[in-house]
């Protein structure tokens, strides 16, 4: 983690990257896979897609831009209507997308046999069959506006 990291975005990422591995349970639950990581039981949004409108609106997303910090949240627009949103867990200062690591769903599960399984890929490894280069909308601030989870609350769908 860069030096500096704020102690949320650290928490966040070490949440997420505790449920790497995971086999089951998050099978098109990405939104709140993302916000799970910052103690939230839910999004609070209907989509990943609707949160990324949100996120527009309310100037908390950077629009196409490929280098997310750590902590940020990543879109995508997808053949469906849902989209797609993952957790940035670490960066390259050079914004190379087989070095930026995201926490994400699903993204692996024809490979493993796994069913709605969490894994830690790289952008460009999501970017190679499970969404398109093109669909991507960018990043995003960690916001969510859902319901938090009790403190003590362990990691679980």
């Amino acid at each position: 983690m860069p030096a500096g990291t704020p102690a949320d975005v650290a928490a966040a990422i070490r949440t997420s990257l505790d449920l790497v591995g995971t086999r089951s349970g998050w099978n098109n639950k990405c939104d709140r896979l993302a916000c799970r990581a910052y103690g939230f039981a839910n999004s609070g949004y209907d989509s990943a897609f609707a949160h990324w409108a949100v996120m527009v609106a309310t100037g908390h997303a950077h629009p196409g831009q490929r280098c997310p910090p750590v902590g940020a949240f990543v879109f995508w627009a997808t053949h469906g209507p849902d989209g797609h949103v993952s957790l940035v867990v670490a960066t390259d200062p050079g914004c190379d997308p087989s070095r930026i690591k995201l926490v994400s769903n699903d993204v692996l599960n024809n490979r493993t046999g796994f069913d709605g399984g969490v894994y830690l890929v790289t952008l460009a490894q999501i970017e190679s069959g499970f969404v398109s280069r093109a669909g991507y909308l960018g990043w995003s601030d960690p916001v969510c506006a859902g319901v938090h989870l009790p403190a003590a609350t362990a990691a679980g769908t």
